[in-house]
């Protein structure tokens, strides 16, 4: 249930959220690609840091979007971004997976 002083401030978590969440994907971007960058060659392994950054741009695309849906009245249905967070938990499943791959095969 939410309180009266609770009224509003959905959409500004949602937002917060999916902020967050892309600010740690390009996190990851940045720590991908500052190791190859660091080797002084450019490879396949600047791969997953690629992916990273178009994760974490896609993801803040998404938040903002969805951030300014929620402001409107009235509320879409179904109110769960499901698909979006299934889309997002998978990118960043294979993104870990190909980070994985990438960095073990360049020792």
């Amino acid at each position: 249930m939410t309180s009266p002083s609770d009224a509003g401030l959905q959409a500004e978590r949602s937002g917060l959220a999916w902020s967050r969440t892309s600010l740690a994907v390009a996190a990851n971007a940045v720590l991908l690609a500052a190791r190859q960058l660091t080797h002084a060659q450019v490879s396949v392994a600047l791969v997953p840091a690629s992916m990273a950054l178009l994760v974490a741009l896609a993801t803040a695309a998404y938040g903002a979007h969805r951030t300014r849906v929620l402001r409107h009245a009235p509320l879409p249905r179904p109110l769960a971004a499901r698909g979006a967070v299934l889309a997002l938990g998978w990118s960043v499943v294979v993104l870990a997976v190909v980070s994985g791959v990438v960095l073990a095969v360049e020792r």
